[in-house]
């Protein structure tokens, strides 16, 4: 056990022990998913209890990949201010935090996103409601967000980031030969249902 209260490091992150609260929806966002009061007080008591890195709840990186209500997002610079209050707040009470980012794709919600739900294949039988299959432009557009939203984690003053690759949202779904029925570049073989993911951390990292 005493492991776990010993000081631990990811990829040059230090962190004061060994405790992550996992990534968890808190439906403490405004309806346009910018952070409030209530969402950084929640993230600040997480940290002073003694967590040593708090992973947020997954932040929609476009309005249609929206999935919860009163989910976080990091979909434009205007909630960039937001954010900040989060990581001040953790990073105050000596913690870390990382963001977590998402695209619910298929499972994204129209009463939400006022938008037919994206997906890597048009799939009949696994919903009662119709999806779009998503276009060449549509995955770029994604690639392009979710390397935006890092940027505005970084500016956020978030400790690193976490992609959302599991669960059945869109990352998910691309990996899945239940999902992805794709004839292109982006289905099929294992390497290329996991192209979109290699091309999202050059983006990133870019």
């Amino acid at each position: 056990m005493d492991g776990l209260f010993s000081r631990g490091e990811i990829n040059g992150l230090i962190l004061r022990n060994r405790f992550v609260r996992s990534a968890t929806w808190e439906g403490l966002a405004t309806d346009e998913g910018a952070a409030t009061p209530q969402l950084a007080d929640m993230m600040a008591r997480l940290a002073s209890g003694g967590v040593g890195l708090v992973i947020t709840g997954h932040a929609y990186v476009l309005p249609d990949g929206q999935t919860s209500p009163r989910q976080l997002g990091i979909y434009k610079d205007q909630l960039i201010s937001g954010l900040k209050n989060i990581t001040r707040a953790v990073h105050e009470e000596g913690g870390k935090i990382v963001v977590q980012l998402a695209h619910a794709g298929f499972y994204a919600r129209k009463v939400l996103t006022g938008k037919v739900p994206l997906a890597p294949s048009a799939v009949k039988g696994l919903s009662n409601a119709p999806r779009r299959e998503m276009m060449p432009e549509d995955i770029h557009a994604i690639i392009q967000a979710f390397g935006q939203a890092a940027l505005r984690a970084r500016e956020a003053g978030f400790d690193g980031i976490q992609l959302h690759a599991a669960h059945g949202y869109l990352l998910s779904q691309f990996l899945s030969p239940r999902f992805n029925h794709r004839t292109d570049k982006y289905g099929g073989e294992i390497m290329n249902r996991v192209r979109i993911h290699i091309e999202l951390l050059r983006e990133i990292r870019r």
